[in-house]
């Protein structure tokens, strides 16, 4: 039973790791997992800031900004072209804007940014052709909100935004706290910053590490599947909403700016703090099922962004 299991094992991934080479993924028990492993541990993965120089350049107040024009960018799920101006990711729908518009900000990391799908996919795509009013999507691959707000504020139309949403995901915590607004950063700084993430190819080693996980991920698949709730994730973010109070205040405090943050709950999460706190801005949770992501990439597929942008849109006329 022991070889055999081996045996089928050692199979199954280097299935997955053929397959994951082609641009092949599968969600089948098993061999998702597999490929999910892969994917994030080795050189599979493509990273918005760190897999090219054509899609950021450096600037001084955030590290790295998008660079202008259309950039390609592609992973074994997706292979998509983003388009920026300046100013913001292109929704390539009535992008011209005139200055008697009121304008909705969009700000956030790599989801709002659009990870994964084309210009005319996003969720700020979407608001704008629901809402019949400007969004800007503002969105950049892993910023946090110190970030996203001092790139709102160089905006040219900053003083035309009436709303500001807020995409908030835990990992922006670090830099919420530990960030200084006012620091400046050098060619250098992002030389450092963008050489820091590059990938060689994976090593026997690390490979043979990846198999022996393989070994457990059957087992831990089937445990999910029938154990779900023994299995959820808990994050404590009375802290973090805490922070963004404290920034928001800031920065907003004497404009009159309706501020919407928003958080993306997977199947597998629950956010934990407290609900009868009144804070100066609006928040939200946004809980997504399956269908709404990629299989291996946890980022919102199509179907995920017009999820999120209607859920948006009630919350909004609500």
């Amino acid at each position: 039973l022991i070889i055999n299991y081996l045996l089928i094992s050692l199979i199954v991934f280097i299935f997955s790791l053929v397959s994951l080479k082609n641009g092949k993924v599968y969600d089948l028990l098993w061999i998702k997992y597999v490929q999910k492993n892969l994917y994030y541990k080795t050189n599979f993965r493509n990273v918005f800031q760190h897999s090219t120089n054509d899609c950021v350049k450096h600037d001084e107040d955030l590290i790295y900004v998008p660079k202008k024009g259309k950039c390609k960018f592609s992973n074994p799920e997706f292979e998509t072209v983003l388009s920026f101006d300046e100013h913001r990711r292109l929704n390539l729908i009535d992008d011209e804007i005139s200055e008697n518009d009121k304008i909705v900000a969009v700000l956030g990391d790599s989801i709002a940014m659009g990870w994964g799908v084309e210009d005319d996919e996003t969720f700020s795509y979407n608001l704008q052709k629901n809402l019949n009013k400007k969004v800007l999507n503002l969105g950049v691959s892993s910023y946090g909100t110190i970030r996203e707000i001092k790139r709102l504020k160089k905006n040219k139309y900053y003083n035309q935004v009436d709303t500001v949403i807020i995409q908030y995901h835990v990992n922006d915590y670090g830099e919420n706290i530990y960030m200084d607004p006012k620091k400046k950063y050098s060619q250098k700084d992002f030389d450092k910053y963008f050489n820091e993430y590059q990938k060689s190819a994976a090593p026997f080693k690390l490979m043979l590490k990846l198999y022996k996980k393989t070994l457990r991920l059957l087992f831990s698949h089937i445990n999910d599947i029938i154990f779900p709730s023994l299995n959820t994730k808990e994050w404590k973010i009375d802290k973090e909403l805490a922070q963004l109070q404290k920034i928001i205040s800031n920065n907003f405090s004497n404009e009159e700016k309706r501020i919407l943050v928003f958080i993306t709950v997977e199947s597998w999460e629950r956010m934990v703090y407290d609900k009868s706190k009144n804070y100066i801005f609006d928040f939200m949770e946004i809980k997504f099922e399956p269908q709404h992501k990629f299989i291996i990439d946890s980022h919102p597929n199509v179907k995920g962004h017009k999820f999120i942008s209607q859920k948006l849109k009630e919350r909004l006329y609500k």
